[in-house]
């Protein structure tokens, strides 16, 4: 499987609740609302299933409210790589807490 890319550049090949989505794991899915869930937020399985974020599908719970999935989508970019104002203030702290995302954004700005 290729690799492919959330908005702020999370690598949906490597995403437990992507990969359940996509084999259609129930069980998978269920643990990963258990795992996910806590006192202050409990998720369902029906929460978790996710076809990627810059896809048509399902969406994972608050992929629809993600503020930096909505400016792409106003602004029609592929990913925030493309963004003039990379990296911006609703990226950034999305970024301190995935490397892995940032190497990913990273290596597409360096190839615009």
């Amino acid at each position: 499987m290729g690799k492919m890319l959330s908005y702020c550049g999370i690598n949906c090949t490597e995403c437990p609740e992507y990969l359940a989505t996509q084999k259609n794991d129930e069980k998978e899915i269920k643990k990963i609302a258990n795992q996910w869930s806590s006192d202050a937020m409990k998720f369902t399985p029906e929460e978790i299933y996710c076809d990627g974020c810059s896809n048509e599908g399902k969406l994972f719970n608050w992929a629809p409210k993600c503020d930096k999935r909505i400016c792409c989508i106003d602004k029609k970019l592929e990913n925030c790589a493309y963004c003039g104002d990379y990296i911006c203030s609703i990226l950034k702290n999305s970024l301190d807490k995935s490397p892995s995302a940032k190497q990913n954004l990273e290596e597409i700005k360096q190839n615009l």
